[in-house]
């Protein structure tokens, strides 16, 4: 591949590191590095969530519960950092809320405290921390299948 030649290797003897990226590279501005050489980040996957612990901040967390008109708690969000959040059909509604008051802002510049899934109908919401306060909604809740509200 063309980027091993310039890579600043950060870890002795493995092909993992910085590419410089220069303002040409960019076309920005101001240089900026990236880290190059997986071919993808592994990310932490969660099958057994549980309305009795938050879900994490990060990776995917698979929905299956269920609990009739279960409520999930999600962690604080970490600012440019991805959340998967699966869905399954279960018969029932299921609700995310925040744990501390953050919220969900929607590409229409609402923000709601509580995602709640409709029933009969599985899918997915990916959510990307914008501040430590707000989850912004990058996919899945236009499509009919989630819906935005305040309450549980």
């Amino acid at each position: 591949m063309a980027w091993q030649s310039l890579i600043n290797t950060s870890l002795f003897g493995r092909r993992f590191g910085l590419q410089n990226g220069t303002t040409n590279v960019t076309g920005g501005s101001v240089a900026t590095d990236y880290l190059v050489g997986p071919a993808d980040l592994r990310k932490g996957v969660t099958t057994a969530e549980t309305t009795s612990a938050n879900l994490a901040a990060h990776g995917v967390s698979w929905i299956t519960s269920s609990v009739s008109s279960g409520v999930y708690t999600l962690d604080p969000p970490v600012p440019g950092v991805t959340k998967v959040l699966h869905f399954t059909s279960t018969g029932n509604s299921q609700y995310l809320k925040t744990a501390n008051g953050e919220f969900f802002s929607s590409s229409q510049g609402t923000t709601f405290s509580v995602l709640k899934s409709t029933s009969n109908v599985a899918g997915d919401v990916m959510l990307v921390g914008v501040s430590t306060g707000v989850w912004g909604v990058l996919s899945g809740v236009s499509t009919g299948t989630f819906a935005f509200s305040t309450t549980t």
